[in-house]
């Protein structure tokens, strides 16, 4: 990894230390970061996007010995603002339901967008432990519409 990039990440992390702030995303035009801190000793780098190079790394490695590793519980994020659907037509079956375990590339649901119907697709493999949105209900782009744990 660049060290350019390690700096960032670093300086990025003592300021969620500083502010005590869990989770955080950054997007710039060359890098995207999430970082997500499970408590004070205890960190996690999620992923790093650099063009079109993906890294995943542990920023916690040394501390492997002395934590517990728990299952990794998220949301996936309306990418957009519109109308939530579960499925591509009322008469139609929804994409998921609670329980289910999804796929890399499964539909989740439609978000509508100016009469677009915009497939949301899994980018990781989880299973939905709860859908936070009611079927037609308008959502804010970064709005969470599933809890999920990824496996």
């Amino acid at each position: 990894m660049p060290a350019d990039i390690k700096e960032r990440i670093k300086s990025i992390y003592e300021i969620m230390k500083e502010e005590n702030i869990c989770e955080l995303e950054v997007k710039s035009k060359d890098c995207n970061i999430y970082i997500k801190r499970k408590d004070n000793t205890e960190s996690e780098f999620v992923a790093l996007k650099k063009q079109q190079h993906t890294t995943t790394e542990s920023v916690t490695e040394k501390f492997k010995d002395h934590c517990k590793v728990s299952t990794s519980v998220v949301t996936i994020k309306s990418p957009l603002a519109g109308v939530f659907y579960r499925s591509s037509s009322p008469l139609s079956k929804v994409y998921v339901n609670d329980g289910d375990i999804i796929e890399i590339g499964t539909t989740v649901c439609i978000i509508e967008a100016m009469k677009v119907m915009n497939e949301i697709k899994a980018t990781f493999k989880a299973k939905i432990s709860k859908i936070l949105i009611e079927n037609g209900a308008p959502v804010n782009s970064g709005q969470d519409l599933f809890e999920v744990e990824k496996m």
